[in-house]
């Protein structure tokens, strides 16, 4: 069985701050820099590329600077090098298993900010997470994108174990999972958008493993993908706008309803789960 490291981890991003001195010195004023990266080994190449663009910006821009704190800007949390380097990460492996807590809490002990999707009274929604470096002051640039990489490519190896030991060791776990899933889509009276994420999650995991009839990979992440950004919306506070959130949530039922009626287990997957 092989797992894809494209499937565990995405929308990588490496991000300079810098503060200008010509225009008042505010948070809206901070300039950003960034670069993106699809897989953990173009990681080199955006940051070359982000230092790039700072190094031509820097000949147009005064950036403040500072001899003891490196570069200053209006928010303390960007001081320093200013340097962010983030990407998403799926992890339902490590959730699965019952590793996901161990895991988030050894990248907080390398000083990694690890934040999930929260919304409707949810908690790490669809277990995606936004993984960055939280430190950015008395470290040099090279050695944060080096311990960052270390940090992600050691995530990636655990989801990776954490995917293998489901299907080898768990397969009943995984099973469950997914059948859990499919009964809630299929017979769901209202479920609402941020519910429907982390719903599809083990979904999505199976159908990258190749394990599902009528959902794939590309169903999977355009799920995903058109949720990940969705505004959270306050609780309704009228009874007007209760009756308009269940009618939009049941609307999305029906839908769902219809869309995974014929969504299965395949043979392959029987016979790895048996």
């Amino acid at each position: 069985m092989t797992v894809e490291a494209s499937d565990i981890v995405s929308d990588g991003s490496v991000r300079l701050h810098r503060q200008r001195t010509d225009i008042p010195f505010t948070p809206d004023n901070i300039m950003v820099i960034e670069t993106g990266f699809k897989d953990l080994q173009r990681i080199d190449s955006a940051f070359t590329a982000a230092m790039k663009k700072e190094a031509e910006l820097s000949t147009c821009h005064p950036f403040a600077w500072n001899p003891e704190f490196g570069y200053v800007t209006a928010r303390p949390t960007m001081c320093g090098t200013g340097l962010q380097i983030s990407a998403l990460f799926h992890l339902e492996g490590l959730h699965l298993i019952g590793d996901l807590e161990p895991a988030k809490n050894a990248l907080s002990a390398l000083r990694m900010t690890v934040r999930g999707c929260e919304a409707d009274g949810m908690r790490d929604a669809a277990h995606i997470f936004r993984i960055e470096n939280g430190s950015q002051l008395g470290i040099g640039e090279r050695e944060i994108l080096t311990r960052v990489k270390r940090a992600f490519s050691d995530l990636c190896r655990q989801e990776s174990n954490a995917r293998i030991r489901l299907v080898e060791e768990m397969p009943r776990v995984f099973e469950d999972a997914i059948a859990r899933s499919l009964a809630v889509l299929r017979a769901c009276r209202l479920i609402s958008e941020w519910e429907l994420l982390d719903i599809v999650s083990p979904l999505r995991l199976a159908a990258e493993l190749g394990f599902l009839e009528n959902f794939t990979r590309k169903d999977a992440l355009e799920i995903t993908r058109a949720r990940l950004n969705m505004p959270v919306s306050a609780p309704p506070d009228t009874y007007d706008e209760m009756r308009e959130r269940d009618r939009q949530d049941a609307a999305l039922a029906d839908k769902v309803n219809k869309r995974f009626r014929n969504v299965r287990l395949n043979a392959y997957a029987k016979d790895r789960l048996s």
